[in-house]
């Protein structure tokens, strides 16, 4: 292939290994995301989708291997982590806390701020450009367990992308929400992704959401099966072998019927 002149790569995962308690989760991982791309990472349940976010944050240390996020490893990120939002899988907030949208936001800047500094003007106009970019202007002050499924997601999105966001890590984030409210939530990122210029990895049970929205896809299960474009990989028997017992899923979704064991 010719020489790398496109795009800078933002993250670069270099032959990661990670074990907890004496279990390998992730076994030689290696791939890059370049500038402006959207990566979906697919896997059947417990393939390490989450472990590898959280390497990648520096939550996690590999056993091995080198993690490099915007050219630096995770330890060194301090002072750029507000160019990382990050939406995990399960928000845990009790719905009847009478916590509001704005207030759910403005978490998202206390990166920025500190814990023990008020939030200024400038904190204060971005959180509401935030709310706004998803949607949700005018719901500042609506208690976030008033919200339906869809628009909780779109505040934690919101939340995410309250930092100066260069780079966006989602864990499962249309996870529970209904078609319309998935297609609504995908547009959105979509569009987001294009204005802002975001760099986008989602991690995802749903094959043919990514399928769609995806420019590369990562497919994993504890070891890295298979990563190109969308078309490659879900036409490919390798995703059938990372998935195993999953063959019937995939199959109503990729329509493929391929030979292979």
């Amino acid at each position: 292939s010719a020489p790398s002149i496109g795009p800078r790569k933002v993250i670069d995962l270099d032959g990661i290994w990670l074990s907890l308690d004496g279990h390998t989760v992730l076994e030689d991982i290696t791939f890059s995301l370049a500038e402006g791309t959207f990566l979906g990472v697919i896997g059947p349940n417990g393939a390490g989708k989450t472990s590898l976010i959280r390497v990648i944050l520096g939550l996690l240390r590999p056993t091995r291997g080198t993690v490099r996020v915007m050219g630096l490893s995770p330890g060194e990120l301090r002072h750029e982590l507000h160019h990382i939002g990050y939406m995990p899988q399960q928000v845990l907030f009790d719905p009847l806390f009478p916590v509001s949208v704005y207030d759910v936001v403005m978490m998202g800047r206390t990166c920025c701020i500190g814990p023990l500094r008020f939030a200024r003007r400038s904190d204060r106009e971005a959180v509401m450009e935030s709310i706004a970019a998803v949607g949700l202007g005018g719901s500042e002050r609506r208690p976030i367990g008033e919200l339906s499924g869809g628009q909780q997601k779109r505040a934690f999105l919101a939340r995410a992308l309250c930092l100066e966001t260069r780079i966006l890590l989602l864990d499962e984030p249309t996870a529970g929400l209904d078609y319309d409210a998935q297609e609504n939530f995908m547009s959105l990122l979509a569009e987001l992704k294009r204005d802002k210029g975001l760099s986008v990895i989602f991690v995802s049970h749903d094959v043919a959401v990514l399928a769609r929205f995806a420019d590369e896809i990562v497919c994993i299960n504890r070891a890295m099966h298979m990563h190109g474009k969308p078309g490659e990989v879900l036409g490919s028997d390798r995703l059938r072998e990372a998935y195993r017992c999953e063959v019937d899923f995939l199959a109503g979704i990729s329509g493929h019927e391929g030979g292979g064991g």
